[in-house]
């Protein structure tokens, strides 16, 4: 023991802490508070039978086009989740033009048939910044820059 009071052994062993082992405390911290508040999401979407996140408002139509939507889908003949996300398509974010990309999925736990995941894209085309978005077209598969 040093004089006073201090071990150096004790010393040493905290000052040769690397930062990553702290942020690999942290990142499974993070993990841990994800895990225990699954079943609060879980909850959420039995009682209100969908999650929805938003675009900001730099959308045309931004209530038609959730930056991520989770659903129940709940049929006869279905069950399982309805799993959307939309994105402004790579090279569509001109200022009068834009085009987004919906991607749709299906987690289906009970049914007869193949999951029919879909995708399509909206293109949108106004006069000036201060008019109003017009849908121009629309079509299936990925948007064509």
């Amino acid at each position: 023991m040093a004089e006073n009071g201090a071990n150096p052994i004790q010393d040493a062993d905290i000052k040769r802490r690397h930062p990553i082992r702290r942020l690999g405390c942290g990142l499974l911290l993070v993990c841990w508070f994800i895990l225990l508040m699954t079943p609060c999401a879980l909850f959420y979407l039995a009682a209100n039978g969908e999650i929805r996140l938003w675009h900001r408002d730099e959308v045309p139509q931004a209530d038609v086009y959730p930056l991520l939507l989770i659903s129940l889908v709940s049929t006869v003949d279905h069950r399982g989740l309805r799993i959307e996300n939309s994105s402004i398509a790579v090279g569509g974010a001109a200022e009068n033009a834009l085009c987004m990309q919906t991607h749709v999925r299906f987690v289906l736990w009970e049914s007869d048939e193949d999951s029919q995941d879909a995708a399509y894209c909206d293109c949108y085309r106004r006069a000036d910044a201060a008019t109003a978005w017009q849908l121009d077209r629309t079509f299936g598969g990925a948007c064509q820059t």
